[in-house]
């Protein structure tokens, strides 16, 4: 088998919702300084992203300056750009932007493949004057985890507008779910690996596996302040990390929170191999 990516669930882009790029009450977002403490220096990775590129780079963009977006559906004419950014410089292609999402069969069982590529720009956020570098890469955020992404590099991880369903990714980042195409199986296992011992992960409630993560999941009624305050001070340990409400942003599926992860145990090159 070719090095692409495979996988047996369905996907389609989410829906863009734009909003202020600057710290608003609802219904904008809450970005403190708590939070951009803990992203500064980190790199960003938003999987199933489709366009819903704007505000996550518009909130974290003064402190981080690698952004990964990843999506089957990316085609050369839908990436390069994203609104309140101007291009600094040419956009780089690394793959064939060309190839097409195919269905293949390995050991009695269909499943999707498709190329990756990746396409990288150079980016500046007009609102901060920040300089970025932005990289969409076409395929599956499983294998986009897996192998763009150095051991405790990602600062921020954000995932929502998702669903196991019909129309929806089928990836279960925040959980711990067994499959048996090994590269999506324990998500989070993996995930945890790549993060810092301190991180972000941005979340509303979509595709998780952790109680806590799903109280406002297709909650339309309460708005991110409302649930952030209901949330605050709410400490719980689970996976490894200790998790807190630190933030929002604005809805998806419901409000859209900031939980900071603090890790109960360092990892360190040996307990990597071991975990």
């Amino acid at each position: 088998m070719t090095n692409g990516d495979r996988t047996g669930a369905g996907t389609a882009p989410s829906e863009m919702v734009a909003l202020p790029a600057t710290e608003t009450a609802s219904p904008g977002w809450l970005v403190t300084d708590e939070v951009r403490a803990v992203a500064r220096g980190g790199v960003f990775f938003y999987p199933c992203a489709g366009t819903d590129t704007e505000e996550a780079l518009a909130a974290f963009a003064p402190d981080v300056t690698t952004f990964w977006f990843c999506d089957p559906t990316y085609r050369a004419d839908t990436v390069g750009a994203i609104a309140g950014c101007e291009r600094t410089g040419p956009v780089s292609v690394q793959g064939e932007p060309n190839a097409a999402m195919v269905s293949r069969e390995t050991e009695g069982r269909i499943h999707r493949w498709i190329e990756p590529c990746v396409w990288t720009a150079p980016l500046r956020h007009q609102s901060t004057g920040a300089d970025v570098t932005a990289h969409w890469r076409r395929g599956f955020g499983e294998y986009a985890l897996a192998r763009e992404f150095k051991d405790c590099s990602i600062s921020v991880f954000m995932h929502r507008g998702d669903s196991p369903g019909e129309g929806g990714s089928g990836a279960h980042f925040l959980d711990r779910r067994p499959k048996r195409h090994e590269p999506l199986a324990f998500l989070f296992d993996k995930l945890a690996a790549k993060l810092r011992d301190e991180a972000l992960v941005v979340t509303d409630g979509s595709n998780c596996g952790i109680l806590e993560l799903r109280t406002f999941h297709r909650d339309r009624a309460t708005e991110g302040p409302r649930a952030l305050e209901a949330l605050a001070g709410q400490i719980f340990e689970r996976w490894g990390f200790r998790w807190t409400c630190v933030g929002h942003l604005g809805p998806k599926y419901g409000p859209t929170l900031i939980w900071k992860l603090r890790r109960l145990i360092t990892l360190t090159p040996a307990a990597l191999k071991d975990a």
